[in-house]
């Protein structure tokens, strides 16, 4: 017997099918990004100082700043983090079930699905810093120059984390709990269509930064402009708008996981794996 063969990745039927899932699960996705995304961003902004750095800083004290930053905010980054995690998974459960589960059932769905991701994260980490630390190291002992092998190195780190990043939407439709499983199902839908991805991923990824960072630079001219000498004020409201922005773009990107996992997906039993 024939196994399947996964469909070749069409990123326009991908970006129609990302319309058409945003446009029949707008309450879903709106209740979902507003406490797992929007939340944790806003309470980033209001309680935790921002980064102090200024441009005449040399590259060591920049790096200096941002290690003591994310070192004394390590607490309350990774409580942050594990909440957007259990809503990306909580919204790929609400649109990839057929049964059209409300936004608790999907919660409660979720709750046997987040180990699972976790795991599979950990271990995707673990290759891809591995694969930096070998490619960069290797270059540099040939006395390749370190910018250009720190380029290669990053390049052989997002290999594995595209080649794997079905594994989201596999845990989220499939039966499977095991993060090996999944890990393997993503390598396998993505084998042959990791650069069309890329692409398509790519591309709105660009899109949404040059959108988005021109509006917050507009927003936070605005407020002041309005408020004057009230910078604190102007900072929260720059924040807030860039934390509603995130949540969007956010939003976008789990459903554009999902319409890609559908296009590979659709010559295979439902549900994959």
């Amino acid at each position: 017997m024939t196994a399947p063969l996964i469909a070749p990745f069409d990123s326009s039927a991908a970006w129609k099918t990302t319309q058409r899932l945003v446009s029949a699960n707008s309450d879903v996705l709106l209740a979902i990004a507003g406490v797992f995304f929007l939340l944790p961003m806003l309470v980033w902004a209001v309680f935790i100082p921002p980064i102090d750095a200024t441009p005449d800083m040399t590259q060591e004290q920049v790096a200096q700043v941002l290690e003591a930053y994310y070192t004394r905010n390590l607490p309350y980054l990774l409580p942050l983090s594990l909440l957007q995690m259990v809503g990306f998974i909580t919204m790929l459960v609400g649109i990839l079930d057929r049964t059209r589960p409300t936004v608790g059932e999907a919660l409660r769905n979720c709750a046997v699905r987040v180990p699972a991701y976790l795991g599979a994260q950990l271990l995707t980490g673990a290759v891809a810093v591995g694969l930096l630390v070998v490619v960069a190291g290797v270059l540099m002992a040939l006395r390749v120059p370190a910018p250009i092998a720190a380029v290669f190195g990053l390049a052989a780190m997002i290999w594995p984390m595209l080649r794997t990043i079905m594994v989201g939407p596999v845990l989220g439709v499939g039966k499977t709990r095991n993060p090996i499983m999944a890990i393997r199902a993503s390598l396998a839908l993505t084998k042959g269509n990791t650069a069309r991805i890329m692409a398509f991923l790519g591309l709105a990824a660009i899109a949404f930064l040059i959108v988005s960072n021109l509006l917050t630079m507009l927003v936070g001219l605005l407020a002041t402009l309005v408020l004057g000498k009230d910078a604190q004020a102007a900072r929260l409201i720059a924040e807030a708008f860039s934390a509603v922005l995130y949540a969007s773009g956010y939003t976008w990107f789990v459903v554009m996981l999902a319409a890609i996992h559908g296009e590979l997906t659709k010559d295979l039993p439902r549900p994959f794996l």
